[in-house]
């Protein structure tokens, strides 16, 4: 599957925010903490399972919007990356909901964002501490694109949802 060019064209806006390698496009993007942090799903030009990858980034915003520090990159390593996150879009309680996650030895990390309706209802990461169950959300400071149609076939079905398993369908 190859990222769509009329999508590929449109997220150059959303790269502005930015951490996603000149070689990748931001999936998700947006900014937080009024603008001094960046939270992106980065995808290699090609997403396609063999040759592309997906990543997680998270850090610090310079004054002018250029990554500062990168705090956060998952997986370390590209190749095969596609396996280590699970999708899911899906309407619960009439909330839709898109999502990406994964999660490392400590934490477990979801991408998202909510509408009711023509109401935005938040995006950002939930961050939830595996050991004690503590939930942390770090919310976009603008309303983000999320193309996560392009992650259809690439990514699981998210088995961990208030509707059982989901998938981006």
């Amino acid at each position: 599957m190859w990222l769509n060019l009329a999508i590929a064209a449109s997220l150059v806006f959303v790269r502005a925010a930015a951490a996603c390698d000149s070689d990748s496009t931001a999936i998700f993007g947006c900014q937080a903490a009024n603008g001094r942090k960046f939270i992106e799903l980065c995808a290699s030009s090609s997403v396609a399972p063999e040759s592309g990858y997906l990543q997680y980034r998270f850090g610090t915003l310079g004054s002018g919007g250029e990554e500062k520090e990168l705090e956060l990159e998952f997986p370390a390593k590209r190749q095969g990356s596609f396996k280590h996150f699970v999708g899911a879009t899906y309407t619960h309680q009439g909330i839709y909901t898109q999502s990406v996650r994964f999660a490392t030895t400590a934490f477990n990390y979801s991408v998202f964002t909510r509408t009711k309706g023509k109401n935005d209802l938040g995006a950002g990461v939930e961050v939830r501490d595996l050991r004690t169950g503590k939930t942390t959300v770090v919310s976009c400071s603008e309303r983000p694109r999320f193309y996560i149609f392009e992650l259809k076939d690439l990514v699981a079905c998210d088995p961990e949802t208030p509707v059982g398993t989901a998938c981006i369908k």
